[in-house]
């Protein structure tokens, strides 16, 4: 039999399944911003969530119209530091973002009334913004009001197996 042919079978295998997940849409990310605000936007939390140094920083605000906002100019862009983040709780967030198309989210996600539901949303509810900065320094953001992408759900677990904490 031939040596070169019984390697290079499995190595392609092996590729192809490193290629299915580790996707460049979720390999290439280096940095999370998330954003959530809900009731009237009287409590209000961003995280930064750096893949690249494995750090996890929060920034929470209370009160009414949403309080201060966070100064971007101040040192760590105005977040405190939350944690640190291990190899493996990140490889596994990789998975579960290329599984459920993480990278591939929309800009803008509405309210959907569905078949049943009242026209307009209520005007108390959540407001979301991800911003996901990849390595190369390119930007991707999506968000919504009442409005969320598919498998929602999934990424939610998959941001907080990451961080310990219900993120999205």
């Amino acid at each position: 039999m031939n040596l070169k042919v019984f390697f290079t079978i499995p190595l392609a295998f092996i590729m192809m399944l490193v290629s299915l997940v580790f996707s460049p849409k979720t390999e290439g990310i280096a940095v999370i911003y998330v954003s959530h605000h809900s009731g009237f936007a009287m409590m209000s939390r961003e995280y930064k969530i750096d893949l690249a140094r494995k750090n996890l920083w929060e920034y929470s605000y209370y009160g009414l119209q949403g309080g201060l906002p966070r100064n971007e100019k101040a040192p760590f862009e105005g977040f405190r530091f939350a944690g640190r983040l291990t190899k493996d709780k990140i490889a596994a967030f990789r998975a579960a973002a290329a599984e459920y198309g993480f990278g591939d989210w929309e800009g803008t996600y509405e309210y959907d009334p569905g078949e049943d539901g009242p026209p307009m949303p209520p005007t108390d509810g959540p407001a979301w913004s991800v911003e996901i900065v990849f390595a190369d320094g390119t930007r991707k953001s999506s968000g919504g009001y009442f409005g969320w992408p598919e498998h929602w759900g999934e990424m939610r677990q998959a941001f907080e197996a990451l961080t310990g904490l219900n993120i999205l």
